[in-house]
């Protein structure tokens, strides 16, 4: 616990988001929270811009920042390296959650508990998708190059092909290339399922996605733990 308490005051003093970032997530949780008052079915859409800064948020990087010296002090100390990547990526999400959170209790104070939009399983799954994956593509790259990368398939996808991607993917039928089109759908942009309660057959379509993203965090852990980080000075 001593170990744990240390490292989230580490990340407090060394933060992998930038100020300005937290900054950008305190405007947009007021404008959103502005809407929600206003009219409380509109929390839905104010929490798009939440989960599209989120996934930049996400992909802070850990490489870069540990090649350049940043955290010496916590590799010299013994810490598990696990432990450091963990708390690496809770501190990275850290304000996006709170921001979904802050929104979710307004959406339910001022509908009088007759709204609960953002805390439905496809709010939950985008919430996790978005907090997740970006960070981990993003553990041996530059800061912000998942949600870019994210982003422009997104936008490659909904300008070059005919066929819709963007806010049309829930599933319909358990046929392989009706779930595997939704799959797809949702990969390219979860936020499109916010506000949904997904069917069986749509948790069906967004499962190998959440797998992904769970396979892709371990895999991101095991590289941080077992990798040397040499200083760019030495290389």
């Amino acid at each position: 616990m001593r170990d744990l308490c240390y490292l989230v005051r580490f990340f407090h003093v060394v933060p992998p988001v930038p100020s300005m970032m937290k900054g950008t997530f305190a405007v947009l949780t007021l404008a959103a929270a502005i809407a929600t008052v206003t009219d409380a079915s509109a929390a839905t859409g104010a929490l798009v811009p939440v989960l599209l800064l989120q996934a930049f948020a996400a992909s802070s990087g850990f490489s870069l920042p540990a090649r350049r010296g940043h955290y010496d002090l916590l590799f010299t100390r013994g810490n598990s390296r696990t432990s450091i990547a963990l708390v690496h990526w809770a501190s990275s999400i850290a304000t996006g959650i709170g921001s979904w959170l802050v929104l979710a209790i307004l959406e339910f104070v001022v509908s009088a508990g007759a709204r609960a939009t953002l805390l439905t399983s496809g709010s939950c799954a985008a919430v996790f998708l978005v907090s997740t994956l970006p960070w981990a593509t993003s553990v041996t790259l530059p800061r912000f190059s998942g949600g870019i990368g994210w982003l422009l398939l997104a936008v490659t996808l909904a300008t070059t092909f005919s066929s819709p991607v963007l806010g049309d993917w829930g599933a319909t039928s358990t046929r392989i290339e009706d779930l595997a089109w939704s799959a797809w759908s949702f990969l390219v942009y979860p936020v499109a399922a916010g506000g949904q309660r997904l069917t069986r057959v749509e948790l069906l379509a967004a499962v190998p996605e959440m797998g992904l993203a769970v396979c892709a965090m371990v895999i991101a852990c095991r590289w941080i733990a077992e990798r040397d980080v040499p200083l760019e000075a030495a290389q």
